[in-house]
């Protein structure tokens, strides 16, 4: 894959508007499933954040675990024609990589739904979104991992 080029701005979007769309509902799925969202009475006291937190990335391993480990994809970027590579060479990226660092990042991108009063802070995401738009074509947990996102398909 080290001839493929860099994946556009707007096929990046749009894959990540999908796996936006798509991990929170397996993972709120999962948190039903398990029980940990049981009912408004368990919201209402003391709620141990932890179980939720693992609970969701359960939800994400279940919708993007396998494509992640065998393609280098994510359930949106195998819809829109991307593969995470290595930087340096354009091979398959590690999954330590994609999950490790890369996959640290996606849950910033709740942040502004749900701490918005905490500012700046909430900023990281637009901010790591938007380096796409520099000429390297990477965003923030691209630099981070050592990746690039490129195109599998015309």
């Amino acid at each position: 894959m080290s001839d493929a080029s860099a994946a556009g701005p707007l096929r990046r979007l749009v894959a990540t508007a999908i796996d936006f769309v798509v991990v929170p509902v397996v993972s709120i799925g999962v948190m039903l499933v398990s029980g940990a969202m049981e009912s408004a009475e368990a919201y209402a006291g003391y709620q141990p954040i932890l179980r939720p937190i693992l609970l969701g990335i359960a939800g994400y391993l279940l919708v993007n675990g396998w494509l992640l480990y065998r393609h280098g994809q994510t359930l949106g970027k195998r819809i829109m024609g991307l593969a995470i590579v290595h930087h340096s060479d354009g091979s398959k990226a590690s999954l330590g990589r994609l999950v490790g660092v890369r996959a640290l990042f996606f849950p910033l991108l709740y942040l502004p739904i749900g701490f918005a009063a905490i500012g700046a802070w909430a900023l990281l995401p637009v901010v790591d979104n938007a380096s796409i738009l520099l000429r390297s074509r990477r965003c923030l947990h691209d630099l981070a991992a050592g990746t690039r996102v490129v195109r599998t398909r015309r």
